[in-house]
């Protein structure tokens, strides 16, 4: 199971840096100015622009404390692609989410790979109860 988590951790990750990557240029066109590496980890951590992204931040650092667990704990991997589907639903409630995806159609080939990670671990599971 720990592998999946993890391949769907990888394919979240590029999802998300996508996702930043395309809030970094609408906020550099807002401010009008480019920021440096180091400006874009204070914004993406502090500017209200990025919060709708810290919720993606959260979730793969919670799969990668589990893919890294050595002790090998307990875990709810039906909680996590739970998780995972609300927060990339067509019908989110996250407005800077559609925003995105409506503006960037390239961003929906990394969504196609979480997608398509999540649909493994989900017949891993299914398997796992037969």
């Amino acid at each position: 199971m720990k592998p999946l988590l993890s391949k769907t951790s990888s394919a979240l990750l590029k999802f998300h840096r996508e996702l930043l990557l395309f809030q970094t240029t609408l906020a550099e066109k807002s401010d009008n100015r480019k920021y440096t590496p180091y400006e874009l980890l204070h914004l993406s951590l502090n500017d209200a622009r990025f919060n709708w992204l810290r919720k993606f931040s959260e979730l793969i650092i919670q799969i990668d404390i589990i893919t890294d667990d050595k002790e090998n704990k307990p875990f709810d991997a039906h909680a996590i692609v739970k998780e995972i589907k609300i927060l990339i639903s067509n019908g989110s409630q996250n407005e800077d989410f559609n925003f995105a995806l409506k503006s960037d159609t390239s961003l929906m080939l990394s969504l196609g790979g979480v997608r398509a990670a999540i649909s493994e671990l989900e017949k891993s599971l299914k398997n796992e109860v037969n």
